[in-house]
C-alpha cells in the first residue's frame, strides 16, 4: 500500500507515512473496505451471482478507484454478462492506472485478436436494440425473431433473455417464457429481473394450466357430431402420379431459372453490405482504440511533468531551508558573543546559495556586521576578558583571531603582547611587540611597545632600531569612515606624541626612517626632540 500524498511505500504498523507524515489510519480503513468487498464480489461470481458480484465490485470502485484487482473482475463479470463494451471500457481504465504487470493488457490484446468476438458483440448489440424497437411499436413477432438471432450470436446477453421472456409472457406463453428464463437464471443466478419474471410465472402459469384444462374438458363433451371430409377423385394413381412428377419438375424449373439467380443477386448485396458494414465497424473501433491510446499517453506525459515539477519544488525548498538554517547558525553565535564559532560558520556561507530576495538582505546584513563591526567587538570582548574577568589566555585568543581577519589592526598586536607579557609568555611578548613596531612606527601605543620592550629584550629594540625600516612595511591604514572607534586601553596612559612620527628621545635615530606620508622616500629625515 502507498501513501496517497507522496506515493511512498507504507509500513503496516504505522499510523503516519513515514516520508510525509501524512494520516493514514482513514484511509487505510478504506482500503481495507474496498479490498472486503471485492472479496465478497469475487465469492458472488464464482457463484455466478454476476449481478451481486457486479454491485460489490463497483461499491468496491467508489471507495477506491485504483483497485486494480476489482476493476479487472468487473470487465471479466460484465464480458461474462454479455456487456463485452463495458468490459473493454474497464480495462483499459486498469490498464491506464497500472502499466506493467496488468492483466488487463491479455484481456484487450485476446479481444483485439479475436475479430469475430469484437464482430458477434457488435452484430448482438445493434440486433437487440431493433428487437426493443419492434417492441415498442408493436411488432412482437420481429422482435421475437430478432431476439432469437441475438441469443445464437451472443448466448450470454442477459438483457436478450429477460427481454424474449417479457414478449412470451405478454402472449402468454408461459412454457417458452419459464424455459428462457431458466436458461438466464444459469448464466446469472442472482439476477434481480430474471427472478422477478420466474415468481411472476409460476404464479400465472399455474392459473393458466388449471383454466385450460377444465375449458379443454367442456369443449369435449360439447362435441357430438364429427363432419366427414369430402375427397377428390383425380382418376387412377398413375395419372396422380404423373401430375405430381410434372408439378415437381414445374417447380424445380422456377426456382432454379427465375427464384434462384434473383436470390443469389439478393445474397451477394447484403453480403456486400454486411462486410462494408463490419469493416467500417472494425475502422471505427481502431480509431476509438488509437484515440484512447493517445489519451492514455498524454496522461501518462502529464503525470511525469507534475512529478518532475513537485521533486523540483521540493529541492528548492529543501535548499532555501537549509541556506536559511545556515544563516541562524551564524547568527546565534554572533547574538551569544561567541565571536571564534561565528567567524567559522560565515566563511561557509554563500550569498547565491538561493535566489531569494530575503536571504540576500539577511546575508548582507550579516556580512555588514562581521566586515565593518565584528573586529571592533571583538576587541572589546578581549578586553572585558584581561580587565573585568582576569582571563588574559582569552583575551590572546580573541586578539589573534582579530589579526586572522585584519593583519592591519594594530590594537590586537599591542593587546596581545601585554598580555602575554603579564602571563610570563616573553616569545610571544617580545614577537607581538616587534611586529607591532615594525607594522606601525607611527601608531598609537609605539612609545609604550617600546618601553615595554626595552624592559624584557632590549637587545631586540637595538636590533631593531640598528637596522633599517622595511621597505614593504605596511603603513597605518587609514581610518575607515563607517567603522567603529576601537576601545582605548584603560591601562596604557595617552601619549601626547602618538600622532607626531617624531622619533623616541631614548632610542637612536633611525637614518631611513622616514615619514610615511612624505611622498619624496629620499627626504632629509626629521629633527629630533
Amino acid at each position: 500500500m502507498k501513501c496517497y500524498a507522496c506515493n511512498c511505500r507504507l509500513s503496516p504498523d504505522r499510523d503516519t507515512c513515514p516520508k510525509c507524515g501524512a494520516d493514514i489510519r482513514l484511509y487505510r480503513k478504506i482500503i481495507y473496505a474496498s479490498n472486503q468487498y471485492y472479496n465478497l464480489g469475487l465469492a458472488r461470481a464464482k457463484a455466478r451471482d454476476l449481478t451481486g458480484a457486479a454491485e460489490c465490485l463497483r461499491t468496491s470502485l467508489q471507495l477506491y478507484k485504483k483497485n486494480i484487482s476489482a476493476r479487472n473482475l468487473l470487465g471479466l463479470v460484465y464480458y461474462e454478462m454479455g456487456e463485452a463494451a463495458l468490459a473493454l471500457k474497464e480495462w483499459v481504465i486498469s490498464k491506464n492506472l497500472r502499466h506493467r504487470g496488468n492483466i488487463a493488457d491479455d484481456y484487450i490484446r485476446d479481444m483485439r485478436d479475436n475479430r469475430q468476438s469484437l464482430d458477434s458483440a457488435d452484430h448482438s448489440i445493434r440486433k437487440f436494440n431493433q428487437a426493443l424497437e419492434y417492441a415498442k411499436t408493436g411488432s412482437k413477432d420481429m422482435a421475437v425473431i430478432q431476439l432469437k438471432k441475438v441469443i445464437n450470436v451472443n448466448p450470454r446477453m442477459i438483457k436478450a433473455y429477460q427481454l424474449l421472456a417479457l414478449l412470451y409472457m405478454e402472449d402468454q406463453k408461459y412454457d417458452q417464457a419459464l424455459d428462457v428464463i431458466d436458461r438466464c437464471l444459469e448464466i446469472d443466478r442472482g439476477n434481480p429481473g430474471a427472478l422477478s419474471y420466474k415468481r411472476e410465472l409460476e404464479t400465472t402459469y399455474k392459473a393458466s394450466k388449471k383454466k385450460n384444462s377444465i375449458g379443454v374438458a367442456g369443449e369435449l363433451e360439447r362435441e357430438e357430431v364429427i363432419i366427414p371430409v369430402r375427397m377428390r377423385d383425380y382418376g387412377s394413381y398413375l395419372a396422380a402420379a404423373a401430375y405430381v412428377l410434372v408439378g415437381f419438375l414445374l417447380s424445380l424449373g422456377v426456382l432454379y431459372y427465375v427464384i434462384m439467380p434473383g436470390k443469389e443477386a439478393q445474397l451477394d448485396e447484403k453480403s456486400q453490405a454486411k462486410i462494408q458494414q463490419y469493416e467500417d465497424k472494425y475502422a471505427s473501433l481502431n480509431a476509438d482504440i488509437t484515440e484512447l491510446e493517445d489519451k492514455l499517453e498524454k496522461l501518462q506525459n502529464e503525470k511525469d511533468q507534475d512529478a518532475e515539477s513537485y521533486q523540483h519544488s521540493s529541492s528548492e525548498s529543501e535548499q532555501l531551508v537549509n541556506a536559511y538554517q545556515a544563516l541562524l547558525a551564524v547568527a546565534k553565535p554572533f547574538v551569544e558573543e561567541d565571536y571564534a564559532q561565528a567567524i567559522d560558520l560565515y566563511a561557509a556561507l554563500d550569498a547565491n546559495a538561493v535566489d531569494d530576495d530575503t536571504y540576500k538582505e539577511m546575508y548582507q546584513s550579516i556580512k555588514e556586521q562581521m566586515e565593518n563591526h565584528l573586529n571592533d567587538r571583538i576587541f572589546e570582548k578581549a578586553i572585558w576578558k584581561r580587565e573585568h574577568e582576569g582571563d588574559r589566555q582569552a583575551a590572546i585568543e580573541l586578539c589573534q583571531k582579530i589579526i586572522e581577519l585584519d593583519p592591519s589592526y594594530s590594537e590586537a598586536y599591542f593587546y596581545v603582547a601585554v598580555s602575554a607579557q603579564e602571563l610570563n609568555q616573553n616569545d610571544l611578548a617580545i614577537d607581538m611587540y616587534t611586529q607591532y613596531i615594525q607594522r606601525f612606527p607611527v601608531g598609537p601605543q609605539i612609545q609604550d611597545a617600546r618601553v615595554n620592550l626595552n624592559a624584557i629584550a632590549p637587545q631586540v629594540l637595538r636590533s631593531l632600531d640598528a637596522k633599517p625600516e622595511v621597505p614593504n612595511a605596511a603603513p597605518e591604514p587609514a581610518a575607515d569612515p563607517n567603522a567603529a572607534e576601537p576601545a582605548a586601553d584603560p591601562n596604557v596612559a595617552a601619549d601626547p606624541n602618538a600622532a607626531e612620527p617624531a622619533a623616541d628621545p631614548n632610542a637612536a635615530a633611525d637614518p631611513n626612517a622616514a615619514d610615511p606620508n612624505a611622498a619624496d622616500p629620499n627626504a632629509a629625515e626629521p629633527a629630533a626632540n
